[in-house]
C-alpha cells in the first residue's frame, strides 16, 4: 500500500510540473530576485524624488529666513540669503527692511509686500518672507508631476521597442544627469534650472513607472507576480520615508543659536546626494538586467527552447469608446478619489500643514512618512482577504471623513481651541494616510484594469492613469496657491487655508463615494452560456471562490498578462 501511496505521489509532482512548470519556483528564489529588484530599484528612485519636494522646501527656507537664527555667525554666514547682525538689537536680520522691529500688528505689515504676519510664532510677529513663495512651491512640487504624466504615455511602446533593459539604462543616465543637476542648481541657487531638470527626471520616471510594472508582469514567476508587483508602491513609500529621514537629520540639527557656520548648503547638497546615488543602481540595473523579451517555451517535444515573446491575440468582442462612456466616467470618478482627496497635498507639504498643526515641520514630515510606509506594508495581506472594489470604496469613505470633519472643519479658525486642533488634525491625517495606503492607493492600479473588458484594457487603463494624472498636477501646482488665497494672503492666517481646503477634499471625496457604492463594478464578460465571468480582481483576492480547473487557471494567467498593459504609478 506504501508502494502504491508513494507512485501516486509522485505522478502528482509529475503532473504538476506537467502543467505548471514553475510550481516548485519559492517566493525568495533568485529567478524572483531578479525581478523583484526592478521594482524596488525604479520604485525607491521615484520615493525619493517625490519625498525631495517637502524637505528641499523646508531646507531652502532655513537657509533665507535670517530671523530665526539668534547668533552672529550663522546669520552671517546664511547661503542664499544676505543677512546682517543688527548688534543694537541682538537680531539677524536683512539689510533693506526689519520686518519685525518696523511693523507690529497685521495690517501694517501686510501692507509691505516684503513681510508677511507669521501665526505659528510664539509671539506672533510681523517677519521678512523666506523660502518659496506659494507660486513658486506649486512649479516646484508639480514640475517632476508633469514631466511623469508625459513620460507614461510612452513608457509601454518604448519598453517594447527597445527592449526593458535598454529603458532602465536610458532612464539611469538620464537620472543621473538630472541629479548632478540638481547639485549645480542648489550650489548657484538657480530656481528654474532647477525645475526644468525635475521636469526631465520626471518624464524619465514616468517611463520607468510604466516599464517596471511589465516586466516584472512579464518575467515573475505567475503566482507570485501579484506580490512582487505590489513591491514598487512598497519600495515607492520607502523612498519617501529616506528622504523624510535625511530631511531629519540635516534640518533638525540645525542650531539656530550656535555661534558657528552650520552649513545649510552643504545640508541640501547632502539632500541630492542619495537621488544621485539610486540613479546610478538603475544604470547599473540597466546594465547587468537579463533582457525579458525572450522567454523561453516548450516545442513539440517537450524541448525547452527560446522564442520571441508574441502577444495572445484574445477572442473577445471589442468595444469602440462610445460604448464605453459610462465606464470611462466612472474611471474619472476613481482617478478623482486617489488625487482630489489630497494624497498629494499632504505628501508634498506635509513640513509646512504638520508646522501649521504645532509639530516641527521636519519632524512632523517624518512621521507622516514612517506611518505612510508602514501601512502600506500593511495593505499585502488585507489585500487577499477583501476584494479591490470592497477595500477602495471603503477606504475611500474613510479618507473622506478624514478630511473633512477631522482635517477640515476642527481647523478652521474660531471652531475649537488650538490645542484640540492640532490634536485632532494631527490624528486625522494619520488615519487619511492609514486609509490611503491600505485601500485606494494600492486597489487603484487593479481597478483602472478591471472597470474595462479585455480588449478595451489598454486604452481604458491609459486614459484613467491621464486623468489622476491631470488631478494630480492641478493639486501640487495649486494647493500652496489656494491656501494662501483662501487664508487672506501672506499675512492671512494659514488655518482657514488649510481648513478649507481640506473641506474641498471632503466634499470631493463624499461625492465620489456615492458614485462608486451605485456604479464602481469590475466589467464581467458573459461566456458563451451566457454565465456571467468572475472580474479578475475578485478572483485574485478570493481564489477559494473559484473552480482550479484547467480553464480557470488559463484565463486568470490570461487576465494578468492583459492588465499589464498601461499600467503607471503615482
Amino acid at each position: 500500500m506504501s508502494g502504491n501511496r508513494e507512485g501516486e505521489l509522485d505522478n502528482a509532482e509529475q503532473r504538476m510540473e506537467v502543467e505548471d512548470p514553475d510550481a516548485h519556483v519559492k517566493l525568495f528564489s533568485m529567478r524572483n530576485i531578479k525581478v523583484a529588484q526592478v521594482n524596488f530599484f525604479c520604485g525607491i528612485l521615484n520615493g525619493y524624488n517625490i519625498g525631495f519636494v517637502g524637505v528641499y522646501t523646508t531646507l531652502y527656507g532655513q537657509s533665507t529666513n535670517c530671523a530665526v537664527y539668534t547668533a552672529q555667525v550663522p546669520c552671517e554666514t546664511l547661503s542664499n540669503a544676505k543677512c546682517m547682525w543688527d548688534a543694537t538689537n541682538n537680531i539677524c536680520t536683512w539689510p533693506e527692511i526689519t520686518c519685525q522691529l518696523d511693523y507690529t500688528d497685521v495690517e501694517s505689515c501686510g501692507s509691505n509686500d516684503k513681510c508677511s504676519w507669521s501665526y505659528q510664532s510664539d509671539p506672533q510677529v510681523c517677519q521678512h518672507k523666506f523660502g518659496f513663495s506659494s507660486l513658486y512651491s506649486g512649479i516646484f512640487a508639480g514640475s517632476m508631476i508633469l514631466g511623469c504624466f508625459f513620460g507614461s504615455f510612452f513608457g509601454g511602446p518604448i519598453s517594447r521597442l527597445i527592449g526593458p533593459r535598454f529603458v532602465f539604462l536610458a532612464v539611469g543616465i538620464t537620472a543621473i544627469i538630472c541629479s548632478v543637476i540638481f547639485h549645480i542648481s542648489t550650489a548657484v541657487d538657480q530656481f528654474w534650472l532647477l525645475v526644468v531638470f525635475r521636469l526631465i527626471i520626471g518624464i524619465a520616471l514616468g517611463v520607468c513607472c510604466v516599464a517596471a510594472p511589465m516586466f516584472v508582469a512579464e518575467n515573475a514567476v505567475p503566482r507570485y507576480s501579484k506580490m512582487i508587483g505590489v513591491l514598487f508602491q512598497v519600495c515607492t513609500t520607502l523612498g519617501i520615508f529616506l528622504a523624510a529621514t535625511m530631511g531629519l537629520a540635516l534640518g533638525q540639527s540645525v542650531q539656530v543659536g550656535a555661534n558657528s557656520d552650520q552649513k545649510l548648503m552643504g545640508r541640501m547638497q547632502g539632500l541630492c546626494v542619495l537621488s544621485t546615488v539610486f540613479s546610478i543602481f538603475l544604470l547599473f540595473l540597466g546594465i547587468f538586467l537579463d533582457d525579458g523579451r525572450r522567454k523561453k517555451k516548450s516545442n513539440n517535444n517537450g524541448e525547452n527552447v527560446e522564442e520571441e515573446e508574441i502577444e495572445e491575440a484574445p477572442q473577445e468582442k471589442k468595444y469602440g469608446w462610445g460604448r464605453m462612456t459610462g465606464q470611462l466616467l466612472v474611471a474619472a470618478v476613481v482617478a478623482g478619489t486617489l488625487q482630489l482627496t489630497g494624497i498629494n497635498a499632504v505628501m508634498n507639504y506635509a513640513p509646512t500643514i504638520m508646522g501649521s498643526l504645532g509639530l516641527a515641520p521636519l519632524l512632523g514630515n517624518f512621521i507622516v512618512m514612517v506611518w505612510n510606509f508602514v501601512t502600506t506594508i500593511a495593505s499585502v495581506p488585507l489585500a487577499s482577504v477583501f476584494t479591490m472594489r470592497q477595500l477602495f470604496v471603503t477606504c475611500s469613505l474613510i479618507t473622506s471623513c478624514m478630511c473633512l470633519f477631522l482635517c477640515g472643519i476642527p481647523v478652521y479658525p474660531g471652531i475649537t481651541t488650538k490645542q484640540a486642533k492640532n490634536g485632532v488634525a494631527i490624528t486625522g491625517i494619520l488615519i487619511f494616510i492609514a486609509a490611503f495606503e491600505i485601500g485606494v492607493g494600492p486597489c487603484f492600479y487593479v481597478l483602472a484594469q478591471d472597470l474595462f473588458p479585455k480588449s478595451f484594457r489598454p486604452k481604458g487603463a491609459s486614459f484613467t492613469n491621464v486623468v489622476q494624472f491631470v488631478f494630480n498636477v492641478i493639486i501640487n501646482v495649486f494647493y500652496p496657491i489656494a491656501t494662501e488665497k483662501f487664508s487672506g494672503g501672506p499675512s492671512g492666517n494659514p488655518d482657514k487655508g488649510q481648513a478649507i481646503a481640506f473641506i474641498f477634499f471632503g466634499g470631493v471625496g463624499l461625492l465620489c463615494f456615492v458614485v462608486q457604492v451605485f456604479f464602481l463594478h469590475p466589467w464581467e464578460e458573459k461566456d458563451e452560456d451566457g454565465a456571467e465571468a468572475a472580474p479578475a480582481a475578485d478572483a485574485a483576492a478570493n481564489p477559494d471562490s473559484h473552480s482550479a480547473d484547467d480553464k480557470g487557471e488559463k484565463d486568470d494567467h490570461i487576465d494578468f498578462s492583459e492588465a499589464r498593459v498601461g499600467v503607471t504609478r503615482d
